[in-house]
């Protein structure tokens, strides 16, 4: 427990295992609903591959930024002044990086790769003057891990400098680089704070899921006067419901097997379910969103190629992430969520020729189905019934 801290303060939720998400995180969360937008701009800028390509590094980027202010957050308490000020310059850093993301491949390059540095460099500083008064193992960790979080974004910064696609493998080496860093050098060291770490990964999935919402209302409110866009947009609601009920249907079990997992088992089990499987769940969701929205402009008509992998593609990706996510979790296959996602994918080859529309009225259809399945059968996923949401 830092020296500053005060009994019953936040950081005595920390060391009890308890505690919930704070206003400053919340606060620190706004610039990923920010984010998540950009990078349907970067996306929708340039429908290609080479777009989608563009947009899968840029969330990657992103969301380890966003994951290494988790672990901050979750290990140490944030009641300090200049713990919270360095917290929101790294939320201005994020701010900027984010304003960049659209541009992130061509004119602002160099500006995402530097504010994306900047946000490193202040994590790791309040990690290391934090952990200086706490303990030696975890101060060692920090050290093993802190090149890992430098090198990605300083590659990132310098692919500025290079065409494609040697700048695009410049950012495939940061990922790499980033994501393989705690594989290599261990989290066994980190304390986790089950309910925080269940509940900061809840708000991701609903921030995600309300970019997508966002979209589709912004879709539906340009075709006012039509009303089967009207009625597409509200299957695009129903779609998103879908997946914020599958998901939060078993937080309760998931907590639960967070906190019965002890020292350095639960800290691997944050890193493999949160931190690595929470990406898949969140890409699933922006990539539905996207396709969703341009299902909407044109719902008479039959998707291209991109938009239909991004529509039914994205519902089976946040599927086939849910399943690996409990798996993780509890050892245990959902059938029911699998055949869910291979159904979703079947869908893509008819959406290239049958109307947008009737594309999101047969996802809506999956989706309904296997939820009404799931709420009379109840089965049990680790220890909760499925469906439950609280």
């Amino acid at each position: 427990m830092s020296e500053n801290s005060e009994p019953g303060s936040e950081a005595d939720a920390r060391d009890s295992g308890s505690g919930s998400v704070g206003n400053l995180e919340l606060f620190f969360d706004l610039v990923f609903v920010y984010a998540m937008a950009q990078l349907t701009e970067l996306v929708r800028d340039d429908v290609s591959w080479r777009g989608f390509g563009h947009g899968v590094l840029g969330l990657l980027a992103v969301w380890w930024a966003w994951v290494c202010y988790t672990w901050l957050t979750n290990t140490f308490t944030t009641n300090r002044v200049v713990f919270r000020c360095l917290v929101i310059a790294a939320m201005a850093a994020m701010l900027l990086a984010v304003s960049a993301l659209p541009t992130a491949f061509s004119t602002g390059a160099f500006v995402f790769g530097l504010a994306l540095l900047a946000i490193r460099v202040i994590h790791l500083v309040l990690f290391v003057v934090d952990a200086s008064h706490d303990d030696e193992h975890l101060r060692a960790g920090l050290l093993r891990l802190a090149p890992s979080l430098l090198i990605a974004p300083v590659l990132i910064a310098v692919a500025a400098a290079f065409p494609a696609p040697y700048r695009e493998l410049l950012w495939i080496g940061a990922a790499i680089i980033d994501f393989g860093g705690p594989l290599v050098a261990g989290v066994e060291v980190f304390r986790v704070m089950p309910s925080y770490f269940v509940e900061r990964h809840g708000n991701i999935i609903i921030i995600a899921l309300g970019e997508a919402v966002v979209g589709l209302g912004t879709g539906a409110s340009e075709h006012l006067q039509q009303p089967v866009v009207l009625a597409a947009a509200v299957l695009g609601v129903l779609i998103a419901a879908s997946l914020w009920w599958t998901y939060f249907g078993l937080t309760a079990g998931a907590e639960q097997r967070l906190k019965d997992a002890d020292g350095p088992e639960r800290a691997r089990l944050a890193r493999d379910a949160y931190s690595y499987l929470h990406l898949p769940l969140v890409a699933g969701v922006a990539f539905f969103g996207f396709g969703a929205s341009v299902a909407l402009e044109h719902v008479f008509d039959p998707l291209p190629l991109l938009p239909a992998i991004a529509l039914s593609g994205g519902v089976g990706l946040f599927y086939a992430a849910d399943v690996a996510y409990r798996w993780r979790d509890h050892h245990q296959l959902v059938p029911d969520r699998l055949l869910t996602a291979a159904a979703s994918l079947l869908i893509i080859p008819p959406a290239l020729i049958m109307p947008a529309w009737s594309v999101l009225t047969v996802l809506t259809a999956v989706g309904a189905l296997r939820l009404t399945c799931e709420l009379v059968r109840r089965p049990r996923i680790g220890p909760a019934a499925a469906g439950q949401v609280h």
